[in-house]
């Protein structure tokens, strides 16, 4: 393998069994991160790896295994994975990222309040952003050398241009697969091992479905020999609730302050699923009996089903029911609400080149061909018939 074991929220190396010098010698000769490899094996003074992480007790943290190329790895999504691995292992070597935040409030010559806000941010030390240099543009850094006495208390500043623009509000994403994975992990729902299974599930199941930032569903993952090179790159994975799903709560009455009412809005409250994870802990800790355990959630369970069946009626189903629509259907109309990031047209640089071949190829046929060979020469038996 690439990489280690994958599914582990673990961030704290093994200070007695992590050999740091021998990983980056194989990263060395690297096109790609080789300078930083080298220069951390330069600068370390020891072989041990940085004290610090969380120790989730389950499997040591995410790092590659053994150098590769774009190629040895399979490229397209498998080496953007292995770089990402990669340059998160270096930076986790390297020095904290040092910057310094500069606000400055500004106010119009006839107004003593501040109605302007500009923040300029400078790098001090590159530290672990050496490695992974997106961290840069998620902290707002200025590229290249600023001078950090560029703005002086009392300051006046010339007003070179001044404009009303006219903008609407957009509503709230919808919630990214990574954020609900780090949500379940907050309220303890799900281990590392089980999260990524809960999730295919409700995705299995039709209560949501997985887009992109401009609401277009995933394409399934293909080898790099089957891809469609003229298709765009798709970014994002948002989990968009399906009219299934949505109907479904509201079937159940789901509210979120149902937490001490014994209701069928608790089905799909998240308390009872971190309720039966801690009892599922406490059972491989000997401190509850497994059978006691197992018989309470099927009773509390059923006795909740019996409400829900109870509370249906025909107009409720028949709300439920009227509710229901394609995914399809539903994505389009919430791409009318302005939902997700408007789609940026590009021109299909692959349609026009095969366009222009075949084009080639029809001109080339028609001018080395023979005319004598579209014409169609008839058979003995209509001529045989002719005659008659």
């Amino acid at each position: 393998g690439f990489i280690s074991y994958p599914r582990t929220e673990t961030t704290r190396y093994d200070p007695n069994g992590f050999d740091t010098k021998s990983m980056l010698r194989q990263h060395c000769s690297s096109g790609e991160w080789g300078k930083t490899a080298s220069y951390l094996l330069r600068t370390r003074k020891t072989n041990k790896p940085p004290n610090r992480g969380r120790d989730c007790g389950d499997h040591p943290p995410i790092t590659p295994l053994k150098a590769a190329n774009r190629g040895s790895v399979g490229g397209g999504n498998a080496w953007r994975l292995y770089e990402y691995v990669v340059r998160n292992f270096l930076g986790s070597l390297h020095n904290d990222l040092l910057v310094t935040r500069t606000k400055a409030l500004l106010s119009l010559s006839d107004s003593d309040e501040a109605e302007f806000e500009i923040e300029l941010v400078t790098v001090d030390s590159l530290g672990f952003a050496d490695a992974c240099r997106w961290v840069l543009r998620d902290v707002g850094a200025v590229q290249g050398k600023v001078e950090k006495d560029l703005l002086q208390e009392g300051q006046r500043l010339k007003l070179v241009k001044s404009g009303i623009e006219e903008k609407k509000t957009m509503p709230p994403r919808f919630l990214q697969e990574h954020e609900l994975i780090r949500l379940m992990d907050l309220n303890r729902i799900g281990t590392d091992a089980s999260m990524a299974v809960h999730v295919s599930n409700i995705v299995d199941r039709g209560y949501v479905i997985l887009c992109d930032e401009n609401g277009v569903a995933l394409r399934p993952p293909r080898p790099p020999s089957q891809r469609k090179h003229n298709l765009p790159r798709q970014i994002g994975r948002y989990m968009i609730p399906t009219p299934l799903g949505s109907n479904l709560l509201e079937l159940f009455g789901h509210d979120e302050d149902a937490m001490e009412i014994e209701s069928p809005a608790l089905l799909s409250h998240p308390s009872i699923r971190r309720q039966m994870e801690e009892e599922v802990r406490l059972i491989a800790m000997g401190n509850i009996d497994k059978d006691f355990c197992l018989k309470k959630n099927l009773d509390w369970f059923e006795k909740r089903y019996t409400e829900l069946e109870e509370s249906l009626t025909y107009e409720k189903v028949g709300q439920f029911g009227k509710g229901l629509r394609s995914s399809n259907d539903y994505l389009r109309y919430l791409a009318k609400l302005g939902a997700f990031e408007p789609k940026v047209k590009m021109p299909n640089k692959g349609k026009q080149m095969k366009h222009t071949q075949r084009k080639k190829q029809r001109g080339v046929g028609k001018r080395h061909a023979n005319k004598n060979d579209y014409k169609r020469k008839p058979t003995k038996g209509r001529a045989k018939s002719k005659a008659q």
